[in-house]
This record gives structure tokens, sequence and C-alpha cells, in this order.
């Protein structure tokens, strides 16, 4: 892109704007679709290399908790990587917006604090998602790219996805 000379004056054609590099936003679709399938792959390699004993059930499930906690801190907006959402989205309206969608976690965070319901929230999907790769790997799946899920697990991806951004219906699961 050519350079302005020092005497221009603003009217020569050229984007003045900010080129300020914006962290990604955890509202964002894409963001997210992102970020759930990594954890899904991630996951799977943590239960092969536990069951090729190249790393113990404690440490797989301590890798999985540190996961949990990314998650939650994540979508409580406490990431300094990611956009929060707007207003109060993050945690308050994301935590409301779960307990309305999802019976079961609703039942346990009925009591807690927003970020509380956030935290168990991404427990609750780490849990549920061991068994949709349990079953994508009896299927016969490979599961070694976040960019190339089998159809299974990019379902499951979809459905958290808008849960996490706020555009499930009432038919979550």
């Amino acid at each position: 892109m050519p350079k302005c000379s020092l005497n221009c004056n603003r009217g020569c054609g050229h984007d003045h704007s900010s080129k300020a590099e914006q962290p990604p936003s955890i509202v964002d679709i894409e963001v997210v679709r992102r970020i759930l399938s990594q954890a899904l792959v991630n996951m799977f390699k943590r239960s092969i290399a536990c069951v090729q004993g190249e790393i113990t059930e404690d440490e797989r499930a301590e890798k999985d908790q540190k996961l949990v906690e990314w998650l939650g801190d994540t979508f409580c907006g406490k990431n300094p990587h990611f956009e929060i959402g707007p207003d109060d989205w993050n945690p308050d309206g994301l935590a409301q917006f779960i307990r309305m969608t999802v019976q079961e976690i609703a039942e346990k965070t009925e009591e807690d604090t927003p970020e509380e319901t956030i935290y168990e929230t991404a427990a609750y999907f780490c849990a549920k998602s061991y068994l949709v790769l349990r079953d994508t790997f009896q299927a016969g799946w490979e599961i070694e790219d976040a960019n190339n899920l089998p159809p299974m697990l990019q379902e499951w991806v979809e459905t958290w996805t808008m849960l996490f951004v706020g555009a499930v219906g009432d038919d979550f699961e």
C-alpha cells in the first residue's frame, strides 16, 4: 500500500482507520466452534495416551480439570486472549441462558453464582464429551484434526457452540 506524504489531508483515499489487532470474541460462533473442536481433539488424544500408558488416569484427570478451568475462565470473560460479549453477557447473561436451556445444569446450579454456573457447565461439557468421543471411536472414526471432525462430533460441537453464544432453542441435547 502506498504511503501518504507528510502533507496528506486524509482525503487521499487511503484507509487511516485503526488496524489494531482485536482479540477473538467469545460470542463469535466460529471462535467458539474452534475452541470446542480443539478441546475434543485434545481430550481424545489424552484418552488414547492414557490407554497406551503414556499418562496416568490421574494425569488425564488433572489435564481435564485444567481444561474445565480454562473454559470456565474464558466464558466468564476472565481470559485476556478473548473479547467478552456485549453488556453483561459474560458471565451473567450466559449463566442465565444456560440455566434456562439445560435443565440438568439448572438443577445443579440453582443457588450458584453466574461464574459457578459457567464452570459447572464447562465440567458438564467435558464429562458428556467423553461419552460422545467414546461412541465416535467405537464407530471407527479417526479424531485427529479439529478442522475435520467426524459428523457426530461436528453435531456435538455445534450444539454446544450455540449454547455458549446464546443461540440454542429449547431442544438442547
